[in-house]
């Protein structure tokens, strides 16, 4: 392969670019877009696989490219009124699979509620569940937290994600990434049509100026117009319905009144009345927005519905705008010469932050198929997997949840289409915690918080104590020592101090922004 053509800027375009130059110097890569066409950029959280992008493209410190993109952290995403009004849990990025078994006998016995789950269990959640806007730093700007985990995410340790400006991130990768690594850059081509040969592969690209771009693979990154896999898809574009249905998206961005308790390093989303709402905490400001089912409920009623739960006169001078949500997939994302990445590939609602991992790790696999690591089939089938694996986590949110104050969530608790495998799981959960069979890129513990978020819990004590990672061999022999290690390490976790840690503001101004 000597030369690839991107057809997009963006975040998708230059994550592709910065990621795909970086790999392969020999390979002349192209990326144009439409001055003209707008970014779609909400704000974005993240998840622990962005820090591993930026070491693989060469970049190792925080510093570095933080305050570039007004990035905060995130530890996780907390939950409120998903199960019913005034509830709570906390999805944590601190992944640690010997607590939930011992956890859950002591429920049986102590009667615990579900929110002493994250505070005995978690560290980062200790902190989340009180809204305390902390860092888990001191004064020396050392991480001063102690983690327990048994399993990494897929391999990559760090416990903890970031919530970044989209716009900046993009531009970022293309001043201080791709365009160094000498990717050409072309930011006024308006693409009109496809030349298309007859074994079915993209011959050129035809410009509004008739000027023909030819290259061995086409790279669509032209978001919801998608405008190269359209043309060329073997199988069109389908919905993700009946599992979700969400179709617009109500943002609303405004300033801190104070940024020592509000910025908090987490992704908040609030179920509600007729989809949820997230709460992106930015360096500069937050960012809010109302996903819905426009069936339900109108576009201003949704922009009523955000201002009263964040305060009408705080977002008196907010300019909100509406997103169409164009949600569905390509059963084959690359067909013939031509793949598409990003928006244009698929889009599942940004409940648990997807999007940027969905085209980080296809860039990842581009670079496979071009060293023949892996072929184009084995590329679509991964894409695949991962995205039944988003939609199963998400759906099966819905389906747990008990609300009936609106029409939409009559319409979702316990009526919410499944997959077969979540059929399996929530019948599994009857009888034991336990996350599903397979696990792909949620961890095991994030399936058990999503169980006990919701109050599903076995309604017998069969296999209580059964290890989701332990062989029936060895299950009995270790079950006494885990569960000591286990009470000690929540026993630590409820007694941690943690107000003398530092805020995320004040830790981001000390060590990560001062140079800015």
């Amino acid at each position: 392969m000597k030369k690839i053509v991107i057809v997009g800027g963006g975040s998708a375009g230059w994550m592709t670019a910065s990621y795909l130059s970086k790999h392969h110097p020999d390979i002349e890569i192209q990326l144009i877009e439409d001055k003209d066409t707008p970014i779609i950029g909400v704000g974005e959280a993240t998840t622990p696989y962005l820090m591993r992008f930026f070491k693989d493209i060469g970049i190792e410190n925080e510093s570095d490219w933080m305050p570039h993109v007004n990035a905060t952290y995130k530890n996780g995403i907390l939950y409120d009124n998903w199960d019913h009004i005034n509830s709570r849990f906390w999805h944590a990025f601190e992944v640690d699979e010997n607590k939930y078994v011992y956890w859950n006998k002591k429920r049986k016995e102590q009667g615990l509620t579900n929110q002493d789950y994250w505070t005995s269990a978690f560290f980062t959640g200790h902190l989340a569940m009180r809204d305390s806007g902390k860092w888990l730093a001191d004064d020396t700007g050392e991480v001063a937290i102690p983690y327990y985990h048994t399993k990494a995410w897929n391999g990559w340790p760090q416990h903890w994600a970031y919530n970044i400006d989209s716009w900046k991130f993009g531009d970022f990768l293309k001043t201080h990434v791709a365009l160094p690594m000498g990717v050409k850059y072309r930011n006024n081509v308006r693409v009109k049509d496809l030349i298309i040969g007859n074994d079915g592969n993209v011959e050129s690209l035809v410009t509004e100026t008739n000027e023909k771009i030819t290259a061995d693979l086409f790279i669509d990154c032209t978001g919801f117009r998608r405008q190269l896999i359209d043309k060329v898809a073997e199988k069109p574009f389908s919905s993700f319905e009946p599992y979700l249905t969400h179709d617009k998206a109500c943002v609303i961005r405004h300033p801190y009144l104070d940024p020592e308790i509000e910025m908090k390093p987490r992704t908040g989303v609030k179920a509600l009345s007729s989809g949820w709402m997230w709460n992106i905490p930015l360096y500069d400001q937050i960012s809010n927005g109302y996903v819905f089912t426009s069936s339900y409920i109108s576009d201003d009623q949704a922009e009523f519905e955000m201002k009263q739960h964040l305060g009408f006169n705080r977002t008196k001078d907010a300019e909100p705008f509406i997103v169409d949500i164009k949600a569905g997939y390509y059963p084959k994302t690359w067909n013939k010469n031509v793949v598409a990445i990003g928006l244009s590939s698929s889009f599942i609602e940004p409940l648990e932050s997807t999007s940027l991992l969905l085209t980080q790790v296809a860039s990842q696999r581009v670079s496979q198929v071009i060293k023949g690591e892996i072929d184009v089939e084995k590329y679509n089938q991964n894409g695949n997997k991962d995205l039944q694996d988003f939609i199963d986590y998400i759906s099966v949110g819905y389906y747990f949840s008990h609300r009936n104050d609106s029409q939409f969530w009559r319409d979702r608790a316990g009526k919410t289409a499944l997959s077969d495998r979540m059929e399996q799981w929530v019948d599994q959960l009857q009888y034991e915690l336990v996350p599903p069979e397979e696990t792909r890129w949620f961890v095991p513990s994030s399936w058990i918080t999503k169980a006990i978020g919701f109050n599903r819990y076995p309604k017998e004590d069969i296999n209580m104590l059964k290890m989701s990672d332990a062989s029936s061999k060895t299950r009995t022999e270790y079950r006494e020592v885990d569960q000591i290690l286990a009470e000690q390490q929540m026993k630590e976790v409820k007694n941690f101090k943690w107000e003398h840690l530092l805020s995320q503001k004040e830790f981001l101004e000390k060590f990560r922004y001062a140079s800015k």
